[in-house]
């Protein structure tokens, strides 16, 4: 039987990206311009706030207990956080993969309440496309709060993953944040002094950290996501929905990952108009692939298809 002809793409026609951020408003001066980058200073020097500076400050000591040698800072009990740099801010891109022996199993992630596709998906997006639990980089364009963890997390929802942390483990948070003073501080401080981002890249590494990561996450992003899905009458992961298998479902996320609910709409659009279970997402995933090659986004066209075509995600037989 003879495949139905693909309908044209407009998108790609008329040339628009559908993906794209609007363009911020002319005049307005960029806070990522860094007076130490324009002075031509070492940003790993020993630098100092002025919340850290003040005497009275009941941190201060606890701050300084944190070594900061070039690139390195070195912690009371000897371990050591290796900062890079990027945009002119420290960053650390990680060392705790998502798969790997110090990472939650997947069993942890459907023990958040994801069904065994949705976890399975979960799990292949945040390998591939997200970051190291310990990673700390700065939110563009301002560069001005920290991104942290595996999806990763700012503003808002990094402020809930810590008050998770908080909750759920008050001694941990204390001994690798709270001594430091991260109540009294903003989240601009600790994208802005080494040594307070190495101390929430280490934080990183503890076990109920990372699973308050990842239950804030499926919480406040992922689950949202899937009730507004279902609420348009969009059958997310029911059986024979538009999005019912794992390799559906990390397309979804994959696009809330990537361009945020904007993407997701795109995405469900496109499997409305073919859609046959139990593949409806599956085709979309290509049209989507197919808008993104056509708009100049060649890197994320190629992180679908690996969705589309991995074996990883393939149905269990």
């Amino acid at each position: 039987m003879a495949r139905p002809v693909r309908e044209a793409n407009h998108h790609s026609r008329s040339g628009a990206d559908p993906f794209r951020d609007p363009e911020p408003a002319p005049g307005r001066a960029s806070r990522e311009e860094n007076v130490h980058l324009r002075s031509g200073s070492d940003f790993f020097t020993e630098t100092r706030s002025r919340e850290a500076e003040a005497q009275d400050s009941p941190f201060r000591a606890a701050r300084e207990e944190l070594r900061l040698q070039g690139p390195v800072v070195t912690f009371p009990d000897g371990a050591r956080i290796v900062l890079g740099h990027e945009g002119g801010r420290p960053i650390h891109r990680g060392t705790v993969a998502v798969r790997g022996p110090c990472a939650p199993s997947r069993e942890e992630l459907m023990g958040l309440g994801l069904t065994e596709p949705q976890a399975r998906g979960l799990d292949f997006v945040l390998a591939w496309f997200g970051r190291p639990f310990d990673s700390v980089t700065s939110e563009p364009p301002s560069g001005a709060e920290p991104r942290w963890g595996a999806w990763p997390l700012s503003g808002p929802t990094l402020i809930t993953a810590l008050a998770h942390w908080k909750q759920h483990e008050p001694e941990a948070f204390d001994a690798r944040l709270g001594r430091l003073g991260f109540e009294a501080s903003a989240l601009a401080l600790f994208a802005e002094d080494p040594r307070l981002l190495a101390a929430l890249a280490r934080a990183g590494r503890e076990h109920g950290a990372q699973r308050a990561q990842l239950e804030t996450l499926v919480t406040h992003v992922l689950r949202p996501m899937l009730d507004s899905c279902a609420q348009s009458e969009t059958a997310v992961d029911a059986p024979g929905g538009l999005f019912a298998s794992a390799r559906a479902l990390a397309l979804l996320f994959h696009s809330e990952l990537r361009f945020s609910r904007r993407g997701v709409t795109r995405l469900v659009t496109l499997a409305r108009e073919r859609p046959e279970p139990p593949v409806a997402g599956e085709h979309a995933g290509e049209r989507l692939a197919e808008d993104l090659r056509a708009t100049g986004r060649s890197r994320e066209a190629s992180e679908v298809w690996r969705i589309l075509t991995s074996p990883e995600l393939a149905d269990p037989s």
